[in-house]
């Protein structure tokens, strides 16, 4: 395969910011789990309601999967990644703004929602905005963040934070900022599919002369 005219440099602003999105998927969802001594003080929280909040979301991003798939084939997939970005870092507000347990358990339902319809879209961006030479690398480092933001560097920022922040609803509260910022640099970078260059084959045509040649060498 080869390409035309093909912009390396949309290549890897759109590969930067589409991990840095999805590395924010991960730090909002994993962010809460050291925050949870702190939640259940205030809330009155048992083990079991930890395990609920845990995995409402797991269970709304799995059934929200079947059709968020194909959402950003009929929106557009610049529409789909802002507005995923940006609704699932107000839900990272409201997670900081809950007064019980089920007001919780709702916010955390939408953000599986929300979180959902980002990963495919940016899966599908990731692929279109690479060369087929670095396809393979490039949605690997795009996926990696999700661990690295998420399960690596959330327990580390979260209480760090809330050694500086007055309370754990600070915490979540000051994750909607980098959710801003990003969707704004997403929406002024990522392109659609029809204004990205087609991949064309890179063999040529044969010619008659050609075909009897080689039929002659035989």
């Amino acid at each position: 395969m080869t390409t035309k005219e093909y912009d390396v440099r949309y290549e890897r602003s759109a590969v930067l910011l589409l991990s840095l999105g999805f590395g924010l998927v991960g730090l909002d969802r994993w962010i809460i789990s050291p925050l949870f001594p702190s939640m259940m003080k205030e809330l009155g929280l048992d083990y079991q309601d930890l395990g609920n909040i845990i995995g409402v979301l797991g269970l709304a991003w799995g059934c929200s999967s079947l059709l968020m798939g194909g959402l950003s084939d009929r929106l557009g997939r610049r529409g789909v990644l802002v507005g995923s970005i940006v609704f699932f870092s107000v839900c990272s507000l409201l997670t900081g703004m809950v007064g019980g347990l089920v007001s919780l358990l709702l916010v955390r339902v939408v953000m599986g929602v929300t979180e959902e319809a980002f990963s495919p879209t940016a899966v599908a961006a990731t692929a279109e905005a690479s060369r087929p030479e670095r396809r393979g690398l490039n949605m690997d480092i795009q996926q990696s963040t999700f661990a690295l933001f998420g399960v690596g560097l959330g327990p580390i920022i979260a209480t760090q934070l809330l050694r500086i922040l007055p309370s754990w609803h600070w915490v979540f509260a000051i994750m909607l900022l980098p959710g801003l910022v990003l969707a704004y640099f997403v929406f002024r970078t990522i392109r659609e599919p029809h204004q990205l260059p087609a991949f064309e084959s890179a063999v040529a045509p044969v010619s008659p002369q050609d075909r009897m040649s080689a039929y002659m060498v035989r």
